[in-house]
């Protein structure tokens, strides 16, 4: 998909939940997760909204629930158990994996890109998990510790943003070559048939100055916060791209499909991980509304 593309707007039938508006559901489905609590809505006339809170929300959540009165409530996500048991009535319970290949499919599918062959579903929340997709099956293969959770936490100690939204736009303002080490800075050209915009170690031109060859000179600046919050974007964002890459061709696939609520509003991940998978030899789509796959998955299964 092209990065200049905005699918989120080929989606008419999507909306942000206005909760003065909406007055009553047909079905709900709640994704529980360790940071944010995402919510897919069913109106009686088609319309799906899309809202999402901190975790865990259960008050907020059950508060919604019992003012909307849904036939059908789908739950799943690591809290759906709490939330479970403040409904009350019988729920559907769904394996998040499951969920969320549902969710992405019904994604892929509204804006027109339905993928018939096996693909790499990687959701990108607070840590990363990546998920073989055919048809209807759907397989966990995989994973990292790596996420949205280590780059706010990063961005925190590093930078005192205390928001993904903050700290995406601080990075998007950042250049990386101020802190990690590139190829071009121990090569060079021609010398290895590597790019010379490569990274050759993350936050590495930092560690470099303990050098005295190295070492900044008195008065130079030290690393802005625009720099620092892109140096730690790339950091996660590589190292999901070329980790998902290789469980693409274990897996058999061609196909990497990337989502997650560390996507939304964060250019430099996006094309990080875009260029990436291109740069080794995949075919790349990023879901739109990104995290909200797992949400709609259990709403559709309920």
């Amino acid at each position: 998909m092209n990065l200049k593309e905005n699918p989120n707007s080929l989606l008419a039938g999507f909306h942000d939940l206005d909760e003065a508006t909406l007055t009553r559901a047909e079905a709900v489905g709640v994704d529980s997760g360790a940071t944010l609590v995402k919510l897919s809505l069913l109106d009686p006339q088609g319309g799906i909204h899309l809202v999402a809170w901190p975790s865990p929300s259960k008050a907020r959540v059950l508060a919604l629930l019992e003012r909307l009165a849904p036939a059908r409530i789908g739950l799943t996500g690591c809290g759906m158990r709490e939330i479970a048991a403040g409904i009350g009535r019988p729920t559907t319970g769904l394996l998040e994996f499951d969920a969320w290949g549902r969710g992405a499919q019904r994604l892929l599918a509204e804006i027109g890109r339905p993928l018939h062959e096996p693909y790499l579903l990687v959701s990108i929340g607070t840590g990363t998990s990546a998920l073989r997709v055919e048809g209807d099956r759907v397989e966990r293969i995989g994973g990292s510790a790596l996420g949205g959770g280590t780059a706010l936490g990063l961005g925190l100690a590093l930078t005192g943003c205390r928001s993904h939204r903050d700290l995406a736009r601080l990075a998007a303002r950042g250049r990386r070559g101020g802190v990690d080490l590139l190829i071009s800075d121990i090569y060079e050209s021609a010398e290895i048939p590597l790019a010379a915009e490569a990274t050759a170690a993350s936050f590495g031109k930092l560690a470099r100055q303990l050098d005295p060859i190295h070492a900044p000179a008195p008065g130079d600046p030290p690393a802005s916060p625009e720099d620092l919050a892109a140096a730690i974007m790339g950091l996660v964002a590589e190292n999901i791209a070329l980790l998902c890459n290789a469980h693409a061709r274990q897996a058999g696939v061609s196909t990497i499909v990337y989502g997650g609520s560390t996507l939304d509003e964060n250019p430099l991940l996006v094309e990080t991980v875009q260029t990436l998978t291109h740069v080794l030899g995949q075919t790349s789509l990023v879901l739109p509304k990104s995290g909200y796959a797992g949400a709609l998955g259990a709403m559709l299964s309920a």
